[in-house]
């Protein structure tokens, strides 16, 4: 593994998320704008990235990969929400804490951050299982996501908010996929620089949420850290442990479980200020998960691959 790719990945993201926080701090960014570009990446530029992620050659080979690959996937994100139903009633909260909570635990940031660094650590073979990945982290986090932050609202969460950009983009990127439909030019030129938009323009809302924060509440109270401990050691060590014994490919193995061990994701910012929730104590859970796992997945990898 290439240590140092996969540092150098991670202090990129650092970068972009320091600009935000200072164009914040210089009065370039304030509470309408940052609104304003959380709202265009969860209505466009996300969406466009999810149906690009899904073009691919469908062959049966492929689609043999993709059964397993969405097995794993789909497991790992209804195990991780039963967990965090029972993790969450140790930790103190209110309703619109505990929702942000839940959706810290359950989504990884697979992809802003899963697709360079499982680049760094596997190669290039690695990127067809992350975008695999992607799909029912897209199809869930605008569904099962959204369901638990609007929890913490006092409007109960129905159809109009569930049927989001989001969720849209998943199913059309999935059917093309099936059906073998190339997105022609020049629109998927336009989706796919659509799509490139979305990570520096995430970072930059991320670290302009931060800039609102005084210094000694960057990293959240114990509550986040136990969150941090869980999403970044505790369930890809149990991922490993689960899947070691079932599965031959080495590469689909590593991938699976770097996925799952990559920090929070940075959608739990860009919801929540969309939805209007707690996206303080969100931007927290990913400003210091974002930090440890700068160590913990160098770690991780060494120690299980």
């Amino acid at each position: 593994m290439d240590f140092f790719a996969v540092l150098l990945s991670m202090f990129l993201l650092f970068v972009v998320m320091g600009i935000g926080y200072f164009l914040w701090k210089f009065g370039a960014l304030d509470g309408n704008r940052v609104h304003l570009i959380s709202h265009v990446l969860v209505n466009i530029a996300i969406p466009a990235l999810t149906i690009m992620s899904m073009q691919m050659p469908n062959t049966l080979q492929v689609v043999g990969m993709v059964d397993r690959t969405l097995l794993i996937a789909f497991a790992y994100y209804i195990l991780a929400f039963v967990a965090s139903l029972g993790i969450c009633r140790f930790l103190p909260s209110t309703g619109p804490e505990t929702g942000v909570f839940r959706f810290m635990l359950v989504f990884p940031n697979v992809g802003f951050m899963g697709i360079p660094v499982a680049e760094a650590v596997f190669g290039p073979g690695s990127l067809f299982y992350v975008i695999l990945f992607n799909i029912p982290f897209n199809l869930l986090a605008f569904t099962m996501g959204v369901w638990l932050l609007a929890q913490g609202q006092s409007k109960k969460p129905t159809l109009r908010i569930l049927l989001t950009p989001g969720l849209v983009a998943s199913i059309l990127g999935l059917g093309l996929f099936f059906a073998g439909i190339h997105i022609p030019w020049p629109v998927d030129t336009v989706l796919d620089w659509t799509g490139k938009m979305t990570t520096p323009l995430a970072m930059l809302v991320v670290g302009a949420l931060l800039a609102t924060l005084p210094t000694a509440r960057l990293a959240g109270d114990w509550r986040v850290w136990v969150i941090t401990a869980f999403r970044l050691v505790v369930f890809p060590i149990i991922a490993y442990a689960v899947l070691a014994p079932f599965i031959t490919d080495k590469l689909l193995l590593g991938t699976m479980v770097l996925l799952i061990a990559m920090p929070i994701a940075a959608y739990a910012v860009l919801l929540s200020e969309e939805y209007r929730v707690d996206a303080t104590l969100a931007s927290q859970g990913v400003f210091l998960s974002t930090v440890m796992s700068m160590v913990t997945i160098p770690v991780l990898v060494f120690l299980l691959f």
